[in-house]
């Protein structure tokens, strides 16, 4: 069976994001014995159409990614690789090795003392980021699908990740996108918090001086290993020097001793939200 032969080209390292959702489709279809006029013709989409999917010039939006996983009776296969590809999709070259180990973490540890993380913004705070920040991106609604992809991480039925973030407050008071666009993302982070994987953190303003004020950092525990990303305004990288990693591990530990204690912090960011509206 197709999937058989995907399972052994993913053991061999066959990456579903980007190139390998185009290999998989043509794959598929090939073992079906279907042509791409007939493909197209099942799903009720142009043949130009599936010839964009296959040489990857298209992702499959969520719909069309269901209908093929209906048509090659492929349980979720084209969802999640289509979900992979967005998130992978309009993001710059350098950090795709970041979200690489973003993707397979089984715990995602992060600072920001400037805006939401990536993992739990909306797609109108994700959009505003990306077009008023400076940020370099060849396509703008691309690369908010993509960023608002990642956070299936955070839901996935396979050990969805953990992730505990801590902010400074100064992100839940910065206008990014106007008022009602800062009510909607806080009161989100309120609702990802009801996950039992998910924890967010405030530090005070009155903490004054802390560590996070160097700027943002995250860690990823992937493989039983941790690696750790940095962020600058011309590009980031990753960290997978044990050394150096176990030095951003304690950095971040020591900024999470300024954090407020969960509950407290929830109640920081609902009456930001509040004061929003």
């Amino acid at each position: 069976m197709w999937r058989d032969e995907q399972s052994r080209r993913e053991g061999r390292g066959m990456s579903h994001h980007h190139g390998g959702l185009g290999r998989i489709l043509k794959f598929a279809r090939s073992q079906s014995g279907m042509t791409q006029e007939q493909l197209a013709e099942r799903l009720s989409v142009s043949t130009s159409l599936i010839a964009k999917f296959e040489t990857n010039r298209l992702i499959p939006k969520s719909d069309t990614a269901r209908h093929l996983d209906a048509v090659f009776d492929s349980g979720e296969t084209f969802q999640e690789s289509a979900a992979e590809a967005r998130a992978f999709s309009g993001d710059s070259i350098w950090i795709r090795p970041w979200l690489e180990y973003e993707q397979q973490a089984t715990m995602v540890r992060s600072f920001e003392p400037t805006v939401i993380p990536g993992l739990l913004q909306t797609e109108e705070y994700a959009r505003a980021i990306l077009r008023d920040a400076g940020t370099r991106v060849p396509d703008l609604e691309e690369a908010v699908a993509g960023r608002i992809a990642r956070s299936g991480v955070l839901r996935r039925d396979d050990q969805p990740c953990r992730l505990f973030a801590v902010v400074d407050e100064a992100v839940l008071r910065r206008p990014v996108g106007g008022p009602k666009t800062m009510s909607e993302q806080l009161h989100a982070i309120v609702q990802a918090c009801t996950l039992p994987n998910v924890s967010v953190t405030v530090v005070p303003a009155s903490a004054g001086a802390y560590p996070g004020l160097n700027g943002p950092l995250a860690l990823a525990t992937v493989d039983g290993r941790n690696v750790a990303f940095l962020d600058d305004p011309l590009d980031g990288r990753v960290i997978e020097d044990p050394d150096r990693v176990t030095a951003l591990d304690e950095v971040w530990e020591s900024i999470r001793e300024y954090a407020l204690p969960g509950r407290p912090s929830l109640e920081l960011i609902m009456e930001a939200a509040e004061s929003w509206s």
